[in-house]
């Protein structure tokens, strides 16, 4: 894979406003945005995955609905697929691919460029390592060319994150969440088990609406499940940057400069160090930090 595309991933926690980043550098560069959710892809799913269309306005942008959540289950496979197509288009138009999104099996897939062996996964051995499988009988995957990737991060301290996953969380059932999943249900019907699949708003509501919790049981249920996915969110970072990934976060999605980085990247200069890694920070008791800073 002698071939490479350069490409910007806008990553960090849930809530943290890495859409109306990525679309405003899509406005600066110019470029079109690829999802990388693994729910923002199943069309009717809008308020629990966060789609915010209208932000994006003219920027186009790819791998959102794309799927039904009735009849298709995607996968990593799939995804891949999909992906890696999308960039190779973007980069014929001249334009700059922007990955943006945070499920965690998806952007190490690209950023490491995972190869799927078709078939089976083989049988578990003592002490060896299974590789990642496409699903029985899909044909094997190799990444066609390899992305050159400026890894950006979103970054609050956890407790803002906290706060801004609460706001959030109240503004969407206000903004019709249960209805979403009730319409999903009965009209589109998903089963109650498929919404279960999809995890985090559509298990919890679903919940609700086949009355095994109260309204505000449910919020409060889904507030806590969303921290902790946050929490493993941070722990996926964290991961990535001491396995060697260099990730330049972005206090509030400002400092440093993401144009400044991008351009620099782009021109083939040398970036700075990251101003800190997520893995140097510990928290405290009330979300507080110290962090040694390179």
């Amino acid at each position: 894979m002698a071939e490479k595309i350069k490409t910007v991933v806008i990553t960090g926690p849930t809530a943290t406003g890495k859409t109306a980043l990525a679309v405003k550098l899509a406005r600066i560069f110019p470029a079109e945005i690829v999802s990388v959710d693994s729910r923002q892809v199943y069309r009717g799913m809008d308020i629990g995955t966060g789609k915010d269309l209208d932000e994006y306005g003219e920027v186009p942008y790819h791998l959102i609905d794309i799927a039904d959540p009735q009849r298709e289950v995607y996968n990593l496979a799939r995804f891949l697929r999909d992906a890696y197509r999308a960039v190779w288009e973007i980069a014929a138009r001249g334009k700059l691919p922007i990955l943006c999104g945070g499920t965690a099996l998806y952007l190490a897939a690209l950023i490491d460029g995972y190869h799927l062996p078709g078939g089976a996964l083989p049988p578990r051995e003592k002490g060896v390592a299974r590789v990642r499988q496409n699903p029985e009988e899909e044909p094997s995957f190799e990444p066609p060319f390899e992305l050159d990737a400026l890894l950006l991060g979103v970054y609050y301290p956890r407790n803002e994150v906290h706060a801004r996953i609460e706001s959030r969380l109240d503004s969407r059932i206000t903004d019709g969440l249960v209805d979403e999943v009730k319409r999903l249900h009965e009209i589109n019907e998903v089963s109650w088990e498929q919404l279960e699949f999809f995890g985090l708003e559509y298990r919890e509501v679903a919940r609700y609406l086949k009355k095994e919790c109260t309204l505000s049981e449910m919020r409060n249920t889904l507030l806590a499940r969303i921290r902790q996915f946050a929490k493993r969110q941070d722990i996926f970072f964290r991961k990535l940057e001491r396995e060697g990934h260099k990730i330049h976060w972005l206090e509030a999605g400002r400092d440093p400069d993401p144009c400044t980085l991008i351009e620099a990247f782009l021109n083939g200069e040398s970036l700075p160090e990251p101003a800190f890694r997520l893995c140097d920070i510990n928290y405290g008791k009330r979300g507080t930090f110290t962090a040694r800073r390179g």
